[in-house]
């Protein structure tokens, strides 16, 4: 596995901290104490959805040994916008605090990579938050998927297939950040035709179905059983293009039409992007090789 770079520096610059350095006390890093109600939030924040047993939890042990570790805010006028620590905050007022210790950086550069590698190592997105805020890293900096990639320690695929679970009909996108179903429930039904999504993800959640059950709840809706014969076969008689083509989707992730001729045709396989395109040629060279 990668090791996180990029944001993880970025982290360690704001907090004054040497990379590879103890974590840092509220001495090393000048904390000081500001009233909680003039920190408003950080509008670039990644998370939306906070577990409320998680929050609970925090602001219990805020009760008993205070807030460990500072918040970063950086300086709004009168204000304060959070840099990182939202869970602290939120903690901290169930508390019943009135302040809490924060470190005020007034040359905060990159807030939105600070946001999300605060909200990464601490407490995960969902692959909705976390597509969302790749996303969001790309439009705000002009980034491509590759640089995303360097900056959170993660390979381009896993970037581009992350990206992805915003392609998704918005009932299934719900779901996710809503809890009812998980990262690998929600690739299972990125292939299927949004009648078949919908129809599989309330099978799913009334089931309480495992991943595995669901991708072979979408294979079967994918692939139905047929009766005369196992596979649909260009050769020899009328196709089943329907089939093949479903087949095809399902393999590649992305549309594709096959255009028939008298003699031959060809296979028409969409790509919505450069980095889209790289995924699917290694897809296919790979394919090809095995």
């Amino acid at each position: 596995m990668m090791a996180r770079t990029g944001l993880g520096r970025g982290l360690d610059v704001l907090l004054g901290q040497a990379p590879g350095a103890s974590a840092p006390t509220l001495q090393s890093v000048g904390a000081t104490d500001i009233p909680l109600e003039r920190i408003r939030p950080n509008p670039q924040q990644p998370r939306s959805n906070f577990d409320a047993d998680g929050i609970a939890e925090l602001a219990a042990s805020i009760t008993r040994h205070g807030v460990l570790q500072p918040i970063v805010v950086s300086r709004e006028g009168d204000a304060y916008e959070l840099v990182a620590g939202h869970r602290r905050v939120l903690a901290a007022r169930v508390a019943g605090k009135t302040t809490i210790p924060a470190v005020v950086r007034d040359d905060v550069r990159d807030r939105l990579e600070l946001a999300l590698v605060e909200n990464l190592q601490r407490a995960d997105l969902n692959a909705i938050e976390t597509a969302r805020a790749y996303k969001l890293l790309m439009e705000t900096y002009d980034l491509t998927q590759e640089q995303v990639a360097e900056r959170v320690g993660k390979s381009r695929s896993q970037v581009a297939n992350m990206l992805r679970a915003l392609t998704a009909p918005q009932a299934l996108q719900d779901a996710v950040l809503e809890g009812k179903i998980s990262e690998g429930h929600l690739r299972a039904l990125l292939p299927l035709p949004l009648s078949d999504a919908l129809t599989a993800l309330a099978t799913i959640i009334a089931r309480q179905l495992s991943v595995r059950d669901a991708e072979a709840l979408a294979r079967k809706m994918v692939h139905p059983p047929r009766r005369g014969r196992s596979r649909p076969r260009l050769r020899g008689g009328d196709p089943d293009l329907a089939q093949v083509t479903s087949e095809l989707r399902s393999a590649l992730g992305t549309k594709v039409e096959i255009l028939r001729g008298r003699k031959g045709g060809r296979i028409a396989i969409n790509y919505y992007s450069d980095e889209d395109f790289e995924r699917l040629y290694e897809l296919l060279v790979r394919a090809g090789r095995a």
